[in-house]
């Protein structure tokens, strides 16, 4: 089974104009700040270096049979200004199994760069995201908080106004009271609160958030409906279980080198070398190079890189098993959330309702401060309970696109 998807996160920034966002002041969408993070994020930074770092070894490894020159001068008595010998040689590899496997390891050395530097990628996404949906989450529960006190207060004032003309009781002005005061201490408490997501936010992109508009929606990615197909191409194709499953190749050729650096080693030389008081001399040979030292170090050498493959390889089953049970949790997440959506807007819906008609009730004297004081209690929570599904069900949504190796290069 296919899944239409790119191979990194980069993608998306080809089509989101990544100049024009990072030269916004503000940032108000998952797109703009995602395409700023990637100048201005310390640890996305950080892997990139990493990335280019692999990449040299790469290169280092295709190297392996190129030739090497080497240039020597040799004064025999400074002091009495005795002869000087000076040397250039050039040589060539021509049959070296050692050499061989390291020219082996240079694809996949760059095919792990390339995984590394998606995994890069999807840690600074979520990383963008949890600093955008702190912001979110803080923004809303104050909103909420604030129609909650609104509300209290109101009927804090018309509960005094009763108290004046003799219809009312202390108990009711202060319950509204102890009410108003703890939701505002808890407002406090929310704004101290999106403060802090708003520095995190900045240091993750270089931007301010512009608070009251920004939004933590992500693009609406094709879903896969066959959970078990899905869990096989994870398995296979995402980036930690292809970053092992590279290790793995890695390590197994480093523990066929253990013994390869040991064996006769074939090669072709060319030199020139000029000795003071004698014409130069031009040479050229083939030479066989055979190192075999005497010792317990192959041996602990060989035992090393036999337990490092053995790491390896329950590295990548550990991997394998990771990634396919996270795949089913949000798999299921994603189904679950939605339902959980639906039902939770309907309760906000009702919990309104309630308001209305409790605060109607009250005024009526049918019911008392206690059922008002509750119903706005409950509309609070039902708002917050809201935002935080939605935002469970975006994150879960986003953790499982880039599961699958990044986002659609058409958005």
């Amino acid at each position: 089974m296919k899944f239409p998807f790119s191979s990194r996160l980069k993608s998306v920034i080809v089509t989101l104009t990544a100049t024009t966002a990072c030269g916004l002041g503000h940032a108000q969408s998952f797109e703009q700040a995602v395409a700023a993070a990637r100048s201005a994020d310390a640890q996305y930074t950080a892997a990139l270096a990493a990335v280019a770092n692999r990449r040299v070894q790469a290169s280092q490894a295709g190297a392996a049979f190129y030739p090497s020159a080497a240039v020597n001068y040799n004064q025999a008595d400074v002091s009495a200004s005795g002869r000087s010998t000076r040397s250039v040689s050039v040589t060539q590899p021509l049959l070296s199994f050692d050499r061989y496997l390291t020219l082996k390891q240079a694809d996949p050395l760059a095919a792990l760069a390339e995984v590394e530097l998606a995994q890069a990628d999807n840690d600074m996404a979520l990383r963008v995201f949890t600093a955008m949906a702190d912001i979110v989450r803080n923004r809303e529960q104050i909103r909420a908080l604030t129609v909650q006190i609104e509300g209290l207060e109101e009927q804090l004032r018309r509960s005094r106004r009763m108290r004046e003309l003799g219809q009312g009781t202390v108990t009711e002005v202060s319950d509204f009271e102890v009410r108003v005061a703890v939701a505002q201490a808890n407002r406090v408490s929310l704004r101290n609160a999106l403060q802090a997501a708003e520095r995190n936010f900045t240091l993750q992109t270089g931007l301010r958030a512009d608070v009251p508009t920004l939004q933590v929606q992500v693009p609406v990615w094709p879903e896969s409906e066959d959970l078990d197909a899905l869990v096989s191409y994870v398995r296979e194709r995402a980036p930690a279980a292809r970053s092992a499953q590279l290790n793995v190749e890695l390590a197994r050729i480093a523990s066929r080198r253990v013994v390869a650096q040991y064996l006769p080693q074939v090669s072709a030389q060319v030199a020139r070398v000029q000795t003071s008081g004698f014409e130069p001399n031009n040479s050229s040979r083939v030479a066989v190079t055979l190192s075999a030292p005497l010792g317990v170090s192959p041996y602990y050498e060989n035992q090393r890189a036999a337990a490092d493959l053995v790491r390896a390889q329950e590295n990548l089953r550990y991997a394998q098993d990771s990634t396919a049970t996270e795949a089913t949790r949000l798999y299921t997440a994603l189904r679950s959330s939605r339902d959980e959506v639906r039902i939770r807007r309907q309760a906000v819906e009702t919990a309104r309702l309630a308001v209305d008609a409790n605060v109607k009730s009250y005024q009526g004297g049918v019911k008392t401060n206690i059922d008002v004081i509750s119903s706005y209690q409950a509309l609070a929570d039902a708002e917050v309970a809201l935002v935080n599904t939605e935002l469970q069900l975006t994150e879960s949504r986003l953790r499982l696109q880039l599961l699958q190796q990044g986002v659609p290069t058409a958005l």
